[in-house]
């Protein structure tokens, strides 16, 4: 196997039980990689990828996911924002809690993604500076993008850096990855359409003073379609291979259906197990 594969992963909210069901595949397969790197939910799941504890990956894509109190009304009262990040990542410690010493062991990389809102800059920030206690890098990670509340971490402001980074492909060859294994929420043919109008007043309203977050909120559709192309071009190469949902369960970044994201996680292990001939010939050449 090639020393020089990264493995990637997109963000699509409560999307990601389809990715934690193909990390699952490659644990129970013995399938590792040097580097991975993640965005927003993408980055979460990569947590007990990197700490090889596959009840997490479950729990993380599908009970936490569900569970009642991560959207709506509950996070609204409690967090200020529509999406609970800090009690999905308090869930899922109480239920699996992560085993910090093999993840800190486990000589993979992870580069975690974040939005600096001060310099408008994303940034990545390696597994070493995740704080198992307070998980501040992660919720930054995963503070959603108009629905959570921005957190504080290392004396800056940070969000989503999905609003630029949606592949974080070319962190990755920045890395000095010759080889990529892209594991994708979108199903074939997704096309990213552009920010409505509504959304753009909204980020008005949520973000005063901060022109540029409208501006990266404008051109993000070109952005996906870039770092898209991106992958696309290493994958005509031979240099890339992308893992994507294989039927369309109509499952969206919000859906909190317990039974649809465990078919959804399912799915995920399912496309795994079947194109696990490819995916081994790929990371072998």
């Amino acid at each position: 196997m090639s020393k020089k594969i990264g493995l990637i992963c997109e963000g699509g909210g409560t999307k990601a039980a389809y990715t934690c069901g193909v990390l699952k595949c490659f644990l129970d397969e013995h399938i590792d990689f040097p580097y991975t790197a993640g965005i927003s939910a993408g980055a979460e799941v990569l947590l007990p990828f990197v700490s090889k504890q596959k009840e997490r990956l479950r729990i993380t894509g599908v009970d936490a996911a569900s569970d009642p109190h991560a959207i709506g009304v509950y996070p609204l009262l409690h967090e200020r924002g529509v999406f609970g990040i800090r009690h999905v990542c308090n869930f899922i410690e109480e239920h699996a809690p992560l085993d910090y010493e093999a993840f800190m062991k486990n000589p993979t990389q992870l580069d975690i993604g974040v939005y600096n809102m001060d310099t408008n800059e994303v940034e990545y920030y390696a597994k070493e500076f995740f704080d198992n206690e307070e998980q501040l890098l992660m919720q930054a990670s995963c503070s959603l993008f108009l629905l959570t509340r921005p957190v504080k971490f290392r004396g800056h402001t940070y969000m989503d850096a999905g609003l630029v980074d949606m592949i974080p492909i070319e962190q990755s060859i920045r890395q000095g990855m010759e080889k990529h294994v892209f594991i994708s929420t979108k199903e074939e043919n997704y096309v990213r359409k552009a920010a409505p109008g509504w959304q753009i007043q909204l980020a008005k309203l949520m973000y005063p003073g901060n022109k540029q977050i409208r501006e990266n909120l404008k051109i993000r559709h070109i952005n996906y379609q870039k770092q898209w192309g991106i992958v696309q071009s290493l994958e005509k190469e031979g240099k890339a291979l992308v893992l994507r949902p294989s039927a369309d369960y109509g499952v969206t970044r919000y859906t909190h259906d317990k039974d649809l994201l465990q078919r959804w996680f399912d799915l995920g292990y399912e496309d795994t197990k079947n194109r696990l001939p490819m995916i081994k010939e790929f990371m072998e050449k």
